[in-house]
């Protein structure tokens, strides 16, 4: 089974110093705690690189997060935008999102060449892009054009503002662009008038459309309650930080198990039921590569992460 950089569940940092007042251990806490895991960070604005971005780069990682790198673009300058994407590209992240929203609007052109350049320099490299949820209502996009160089699509599926139900924005939203031909990892509301009940709306509908992933904007705007609710989702199961277990095997190879079970377990062996359970309930986890490896040895770090998310399973009731 494919584990792809968008699976599981991911937050956005716009601005790294008004997100838990800029304090790195902070946010590498609360995403441990939130189980998710990444974080797509503000990397570029246009043509200038954001230096935030290769601060938190290594902290995150060295955590066992994935990193995400996005930047707005304006489509004015595409040689300046494609050297501050290649610039945050190079400083490690582990896949990169185009947002480009109505500065694209009749831009077809410029995002079929910013793409492009993007694409020739990173042929192995996970793009995405982040566009209006709904086509219909953005006929100028070039959505056909950023998904011709994209393996993802990450629309923003802010239903309140909207005016409907998040499951209907979901609906919808994965409706009007499965034409395009891209996977679908929306981007759900995790501020303003959003509430819990509506985040968890969100997410079992995003699952039940097949989505392998979903992400919250954002950090810095989520209330303590629309956090809770983002932990609380538990159809896109997260991973345990495997650099922090001090593991080179298991070092950056744990990961979530976006939907199905491991190819290395069947339902024939003994313990198929119990990974079944506990993989859905994200106590235990599956590698990177979407094997559970049964027989292999585990250590006492990884142990010790396993056994702190039962716990906190159990708190929950």
């Amino acid at each position: 089974m494919a584990i792809h950089a968008y699976a599981g569940k991911q937050l956005w940092i716009w601005e790294i110093s008004q997100s838990l007042g800029g304090n790195i251990e902070s946010i590498v806490s609360l995403g441990k705690d939130l189980g998710v895991s990444g974080f797509l960070v503000k990397a570029h604005d246009g043509r200038a690189v954001w230096p935030q971005f290769q601060q938190v780069l290594g902290p995150l990682k060295q955590a066992g997060f994935l990193v995400g790198a996005w930047g707005y673009v304006y489509s004015s300058d595409i040689a300046g935008e494609a050297d501050a994407a290649q610039t945050v590209i190079d400083a490690g992240a582990d896949w990169y999102v185009f947002d480009g929203e109505s500065s694209f609007n009749g831009a077809a052109a410029a995002a079929d060449q910013l793409g492009g350049m993007i694409r020739r320099k990173n042929p192995n490299l996970t793009i995405g892009y982040a566009p209006f949820a709904l086509p219909n209502d953005h006929p100028n996009f070039p959505y056909a054009e950023f998904s011709k160089y994209c393996e993802v699509c990450l629309p923003q599926v802010y239903w309140s503002e909207f005016g409907i139900s998040a499951a209907e924005a979901v609906t919808e939203s994965v409706h009007q662009l499965s034409g395009f031909g891209l996977p679908i990892a929306p981007i759900g509301q995790a501020y303003g008038s959003a509430t819990s009940a509506s985040i968890g709306q969100f997410a079992a509908s995003a699952r039940a459309h097949d989505c392998v992933g979903v992400s919250f904007w954002d950090l810095q705007s989520a209330n303590t309650r629309q956090l809770q609710a983002v932990k609380n989702i538990r159809e896109f199961v997260t991973v345990p930080t495997g650099a922090q277990a001090g593991n080179p095997q298991a070092a950056g190879n744990a990961t979530a198990l976006g939907g199905g079970m491991p190819a290395d377990v069947k339902e024939s062996d003994w313990y198929y039921g119990a990974v079944h359970d506990l993989l859905g309930r994200g106590i235990v986890t599956a590698y990177r590569d979407g094997l559970f490896k049964p027989d292999e040895a585990i250590s006492r770090a990884q142990a010790t992460d396993w056994l702190n998310r039962l716990r906190i399973d159990l708190e929950k009731g």
